[in-house]
């Protein structure tokens, strides 16, 4: 006999469907409050125009760089975040460092800051403040620390992708994504340029606004594109950073073996 299939009868397989697949992806019943569920809250990538997508950063990530000499450690925060009704006692939970990926040593970082963690009494978020050093190895490379919530008998895992958190930090200034358009003028990335450049091209100090997003320009919100024509105010300061370069002898690396860094003559 052949099945006859009314609207109602395939509204019904569609919420079918639909439920058993957010089961599936998330494993997270919103509708059981005896389970409680826990993950890192990994910031959300932010669109062009501020707000923020659907996908996450691979990592909470810091520099040194722009740092006074002085600043020697910072505080990396961690979000842990639970899923489920808050209790009335604290509930402890377990996280551990994956050894194979982390590079960070003692001397940048303290691993028991991650010992007896736990989500307090009324409570659904905690935050493991990581304290990070400003060692000399930081200058030359990334360092990095993997953790890992496990869990226990007061909380399974929530998000599956949300399980691992990547913490890194450096005293690197590494290459903005905007200098390979403005390569023309300012040449092959050297963090002596890029360092100068911030001194001289803070915010504020030009009155004009991005095309795209509406915010002032500085040094961290560049045009796509070189545009002096429509923009004098970065061909001014852009001026003052080809000129200082002229006349000061400032060394990649502080290397007096390899030629002085010039800017191109455009």
């Amino acid at each position: 006999m052949k099945k006859i299939y009314t609207i109602s009868n395939i509204f019904l397989l569609m919420c079918t469907a639909f439920a058993s697949f957010s089961c599936n992806n998330e494993d997270i019943d919103s509708y059981n409050t005896e389970t409680s569920y826990i993950y890192f809250d990994v910031p959300y990538i932010m669109n062009s125009d501020g707000t923020a997508s659907n996908f996450r950063e691979d990592s909470i990530s810091y520099s040194f760089a722009l740092d006074p000499e002085d600043v020697t450690s910072t505080t990396l925060k961690v979000v842990v975040k639970t899923i489920g009704t808050a209790r009335d006692y604290d509930r402890p939970y377990d996280v551990e460092v994956i050894n194979e990926t982390t590079t960070a040593t003692s001397s940048e970082w303290d691993p028991n800051v991650i010992n007896n963690r736990s989500i307090k009494a009324g409570e659904l978020t905690d935050t493991i403040r990581i304290d990070v050093q400003r060692t000399q190895a930081l200058e030359d490379e990334w360092k990095q620390v993997y953790l890992r919530i496990i869990p226990n008998e007061n909380f399974a895992l929530g998000y599956g992708n949300l399980e691992e958190v990547k913490v890194s930090f450096s005293d690197i200034l590494a290459r903005p994504d905007w200098w390979s358009s403005w390569e023309y003028y300012f040449g092959e990335y050297h963090p002596e340029v890029y360092r100068k450049w911030i001194e001289l091209y803070p915010l504020g100090a030009d009155p004009m606004v991005h095309y795209e997003n509406g915010e002032p320009l500085y040094w961290d919100n560049m045009l796509p594109y070189p545009d002096f024509y429509n923009y004098p105010v970065v061909q001014m300061y852009y001026q003052q950073l080809k000129q200082y370069f002229d006349n000061n002898d400032v060394y990649p690396d502080g290397d007096t073996s390899r030629d002085p860094i010039r800017l191109p003559n455009v």
